[in-house]
């Protein structure tokens, strides 16, 4: 079991290109990813999004790569001829302006700003992706790892919560029997109390059964170990499993909801309230699991 949450950095010098890649993941119910990147490797920005969408089940990723030549990458020599037959020209007339001889030396016109440009030339494609792929295997590796990490931390807080919902359910299986007696019991004893209340002898004990029947919550609490031996079952699992097992808390919260509103004793609510209470902090926890 994987968190969604994780950091990742690789880094290549392949080709003479100088490339980092920087991962950043936290919860999402889907595959969100951002991917920024210099104006130079704007091309790769598909084939880059596949890779992460292999690598990444769920989660918001943002993928972040800058690019460093390192001073080492090639580049043409331009002379800029107008501008330098400016600066001569230029020259000339100071020259004859204050009456000296000579000229102005090839060295010192090389030497003037912008005469002489260095053209930086582009790197292969093929170079730059290779050099590209390596720093983002890196840094996914490193995020995987990362994520797998907190995930196994993430695993024992979620033991310990399904095992305290397991255990309330437990007792509560053992207060279940007692329910419809304890809501004919109620019943009966509030209608003893309006006796100006005609009803059939018949038809009261019939509407009272009824009404006890409804308070049985024996099929909620199997609905609810079944449920916790299920979640049990994926904590164990491989692969995502985050969206599984939010479903299975929406009904362990379901339940628990239900069990409250057929309590018939304060007992049987205090007990109910419990397990909803675990099954929200479940519910909070697996917000996290891929």
């Amino acid at each position: 079991m994987r968190s969604m949450t994780g950091y990742g950095r690789g880094q290549s010098a392949s080709g003479g290109q100088l490339i980092s890649a920087e991962i950043k993941t936290v919860n999402h119910r889907f595959l969100d990813l951002s991917i920024r990147l210099p104006k130079t490797l704007a091309a790769l920005e598909i084939p880059l999004r596949k890779r992460l969408s292999a690598s990444f089940d769920r989660g918001s990723v943002t993928l972040t790569i800058t690019h460093d030549a390192g001073g080492t990458q090639a580049a043409l020599v331009s002379a800029n001829l107008p501008l330098a037959h400016e600066y001569f020209e230029a020259a000339q007339q100071v020259a004859e302006a204050v009456n000296l001889k000579g000229s102005i030396k090839l060295n010192t016109l090389l030497s003037l700003p912008e005469v002489l440009n260095l053209v930086p030339l582009a790197a292969e494609p093929e170079a730059m992706m290779e050099a590209v792929e390596e720093a983002l295997d890196a840094a996914c590796q490193a995020a995987l790892n990362d994520r797998e990490r907190e995930g196994e931390q993430l695993k024992v807080v979620l033991w310990e919560q399904l095992g305290e919902l397991k255990d309330t359910a437990q007792t509560l299986q053992t207060e279940a029997p007692a329910q419809p007696a304890q809501a004919y019991e109620k019943l009966v004893k509030r209608l003893s109390t309006m006796p100006d209340l005609m009803v059939e002898p018949q038809r009261l004990a019939q509407e009272v059964a009824l009404f006890a029947d409804k308070c049985d919550i024996t099929e909620e609490i199997t609905r609810l170990l079944a449920h916790c031996d299920q979640m049990a079952q994926l904590l164990e699992a491989t692969g995502p499993v985050g969206r599984e097992m939010d479903f299975l808390a929406q009904e362990m919260h379901r339940e628990s909801n239900t069990i409250c509103s057929k309590s018939a004793s304060l007992p049987v609510t205090r007990l109910g309230l419990k397990c909803k209470a675990a099954a929200e902090k479940l519910r909070e926890q697996i917000q996290n699991v891929e």
